[in-house]
C-alpha cells in the first residue's frame, strides 16, 4: 500500500486546458475522459443518470463538470472548473474553460498555467472566429502543445474528407501562431470515439487516441528533468 502511494506521488503531472467555441463539447469531453477512465463515484454517476434528459439514452456527461446552477440552467460553462484524474501513466489537472466570447477572460485564467491545450472544433462548423481567438490566446500564453480535437464526428458520418478539410483550415491559420507542437485527433466525445478507446467507426484514422497523446506528451516537468545540467 505504501509503495503504491509512493508511486502515485512520483508520477508526473500534466496540466492542460480545454479551448474552443461554446457548444463545441469541451465539458462533454472532460466528462468522457473521467467516465471512461472510471474516475466517477457511483453516487455521482447515479445523479447524472437521473438528470440526463437526452432522447438517445446517451449520458449527459457535461453535467459532471458544469457545477454552477447558472451553468446547468444555461447549458454553458461560465467559470473555470478544475478537474483531476489519473491513469497508470500520469496524473492530470484539467482546466475546463468557457467557450463563450463574453467569458474569454476566464478562459485566459484557466489556460495561464497549462502545458497543453485541447482545442475542440465542431466538425459541422470547422474553424470559426472563436476557434481562432482561442488559438491566438494559446500562442500568446506560449503553451507548447496543442491537440486539435475535431469533435462531433458522429454528426458528419465519421467523414475522413471532412476531418481533412478542418485539418487544412487549422494548419493554414496556425502558420501565424507560435506553437511548437500541433496534433489532430478526430473524436466524438458523446459517443466515446477515439477519446480513451480507438473507434471502429473511423478505420481510416491510424493515429493515437486523445488519452494516449495526453499520457505521452512531454510535460514541462518531465522536460525540465531531461534538460537539467548542473556544472561541477
Amino acid at each position: 500500500m505504501e509503495a503504491s502511494a509512493m508511486e502515485t506521488q512520483d508520477m508526473d503531472v500534466l496540466r492542460f486546458t480545454t479551448a474552443g467555441s461554446v457548444d463545441d463539447g469541451k465539458s462533454t469531453l472532460i466528462g468522457r475522459l473521467m467516465y471512461d477512465t472510471q474516475q466517477i463515484f457511483e453516487d455521482k454517476l447515479e445523479e447524472i443518470e437521473r438528470n440526463t434528459q437526452r432522447d438517445d439514452e446517451e449520458l449527459e456527461l457535461a453535467l459532471l463538470t458544469d457545477g454552477l446552477r447558472a451553468e446547468r440552467e444555461q447549458g454553458i460553462t461560465i467559470d473555470v472548473a478544475y478537474r483531476y484524474f489519473s491513469t497508470p501513466e500520469r496524473k492530470f489537472i484539467i482546466a475546463d474553460t468557457p467557450g463563450h466570447e463574453q467569458y474569454t477572460r476566464n478562459m485566459v485564467t484557466g489556460a495561464s498555467t497549462a502545458e497543453l491545450a485541447v482545442e475542440l472544433i465542431d466538425a459541422r462548423n470547422g474553424v470559426i472566429e472563436q476557434t481562432r481567438r482561442h488559438g491566438f490566446i494559446t500562442s500568446l500564453l506560449q503553451i507548447p502543445h496543442v491537440i486539435v480535437a475535431v469533435n462531433k464526428m458522429d454528426l458528419v458520418g465519421y467523414s475522413e474528407e471532412r476531418f481533412r478539410e478542418i485539418v487544412a483550415q487549422y494548419e493554414e491559420f496556425a502558420e501565424n501562431l507560435d506553437i511548437q507542437d500541433i496534433t489532430f485527433v478526430p473524436i466524438s466525445a458523446l459517443k466515446g470515439d477515439n477519446v480513451v478507446h480507438h473507434s471502429d467507426k473511423m478505420p481510416w484514422y491510424g493515429g493515437s487516441t486523445l488519452l494516449h497523446r495526453l499520457e505521452n506528451v512531454q510535460a514541462e516537468t518531465t522536460r525540465n528533468q531531461v534538460d537539467f545540467r548542473f556544472p561541477v
